[in-house]
């Protein structure tokens, strides 16, 4: 039987430091996919993998064996030379697993509580991994669910109408590092989407101050200058790639998002660019992997924050977080209780139809039995009560046969209590009537067994 799983690492437990080395980048998904199909027990799987986290989603037909070849895909996917063979340390098992995409996807797991977007990424773990073809009926159907409770929750709670960023934390730390930001200088590297809200939110003041916006594709910030942006003359983009060092020392502030698997500021070259004032310098990398040199922390003038120091800048009243996270738990465990019952679907409704169809194959036998005879013919009450007869002694057959056959009484009597239940039969049964009664109850079954 197969079983749903996940397991990784996230921020939870994980630092940056060592997250990052597992991070699998948007380009990569595919091919790992590929991978993961290619493992003996995992029949299914989805990657969903973000600053703060990378999870395998995944159907395995063995949970143990199956954990143990997704552990192995991670020591073989990541590129960790300074820490020894890391495993992940994050593993979730069937509802717990559902239970979790849905409080991912509400944006409940997210550093920052009500990050909007995970959504995003959600939606293209489950793209890519059914373009990968990895994702079959169970996973389809548990992200399809988990992004409609994303979207319930964004509808229909507070947490969704004041639901922030990781970029507009960014701009939040960085105030309350150097005050207000609207006289200066402001670097941004990346034109993603990250970059792009954080350059939205900056210009969103009026003020003196330069954002300049540069990226390694000039493409695509000619695609960003396309929208109607405010303040738009505060914003400057007429510079090469190379020139990000320079850039970078003349600012302020800089704020650091691509999806660069290596570092874009390197503590030498900045250092050369810097002018002997060493006047005050904030970096904020909010990319995983990072893109800027740790060591450029220790320059002197220089601030440097990365992805992890944003946990503190979140709704600052406690009281009014779990509000709002209440709202969202409500939804999550109402789509649970859907996906449940999916799932008792995916279980019964096979079975129901397979009864169903074993029950008219006994009645068809029957029936051709008795076509050499006029069905409106037969009015002797005897012959009706004999084909009936047969009828249910074919019915009961297998599973009288199946009871006496189990040896392990735990196992007998969980069938027995189960055939109690689903055909609402006297809990005591037989071993409740009269002496005689219980006789005739035995001998019957005795003739079930040998009749078919």
């Amino acid at each position: 039987m197969t079983q749903l799983v996940v397991c990784g690492l996230n921020y939870h437990s994980t630092p940056i430091a060592i997250r990052e080395r597992f991070t699998i980048p948007q380009s990569c998904v595919s091919h790992a996919l590929l991978a993961l199909s290619h493992l003996p027990h995992v029949k299914e799987a989805a990657i969903l993998s973000t600053c703060n986290r990378t999870e395998i989603y995944a159907v395995v037909s063995n949970v143990q064996a199956g954990w143990q070849e997704i552990d192995a895909f991670f020591a073989s996917a990541q590129a960790i030379s300074d820490h020894g063979a890391l495993k992940p340390n994050f593993r979730l098992l069937r509802e717990d697993v559902a239970l979790h995409l849905f409080r991912v996807a509400s944006g409940l797991d997210s550093m920052i509580l009500g990050e909007g977007q995970i959504m995003s990424q959600v939606k293209a773990a489950h793209q890519a991994a059914l373009e990968a073809k990895t994702a079959g009926p169970m996973l389809d159907y548990l992200f399809k669910v988990a992004l409609q409770c994303g979207k319930r929750v964004r509808s229909e709670t507070t947490m969704g109408r004041r639901a922030v960023s990781v970029s507009s934390a960014a701009l939040e730390l960085a105030r309350n590092t150097m005050g207000d930001l609207k006289e200066k200088r402001i670097a941004v590297i990346g034109a993603g989407k990250m970059a792009q809200i954080c350059v939205k939110l900056l210009l969103s003041d009026s003020g003196k101050g330069t954002v300049f916006l540069l990226n390694r594709s000039k493409e695509r910030v000619n695609q960003f200058l396309k929208n109607t942006l405010p303040n738009v003359q505060r914003l400057e983009t007429d510079f090469e790639f190379e020139d990000r060092h320079k850039l970078a020392a003349g600012a302020d502030l800089v704020v650091v998002s691509t999806s660069a698997q290596s570092f874009l500021l390197e503590r030498e070259v900045l250092a050369s660019n810097r002018s002997k004032e060493q006047k005050p310098l904030c970096i904020i990398d909010i990319s995983v992997p990072r893109n800027v040199e740790p060591t450029i922390g220790n320059l002197p003038g220089v601030k440097l924050f990365h992805a992890d120091d944003l946990a503190d800048v979140v709704t600052k009243n406690l009281a009014e977080r779990e509000a709002l996270v209440a709202e969202a738990e409500d939804i999550v465990f109402e789509t649970l209780d859907e996906f449940h019952g999916w799932q008792r679907s995916l279980l019964v409704v096979p079975t129901i139809a397979g009864l169903r169809e074993k029950i008219e194959a006994i009645r068809q036998e029957q029936m051709a039995k008795t076509r050499s005879t006029n069905l409106s013919d037969i009015t002797d009450p005897m012959q009706i009560e004999e084909i009936s007869r047969a009828i249910v002694n074919q019915i009961l057959h297998c599973p009288t046969v199946q009871l006496k056959a189990t040896r392990d009484y735990e196992i007998l009597r969980q069938q027995a209590e189960a055939l109690r239940t689903l055909f609402n039969l006297d809990p005591l049964g037989a071993l409740g009537k009269p002496a005689k009664t219980r006789r005739a109850a035995v001998a019957g079954a005795d003739t079930v067994c040998t009749e078919k």
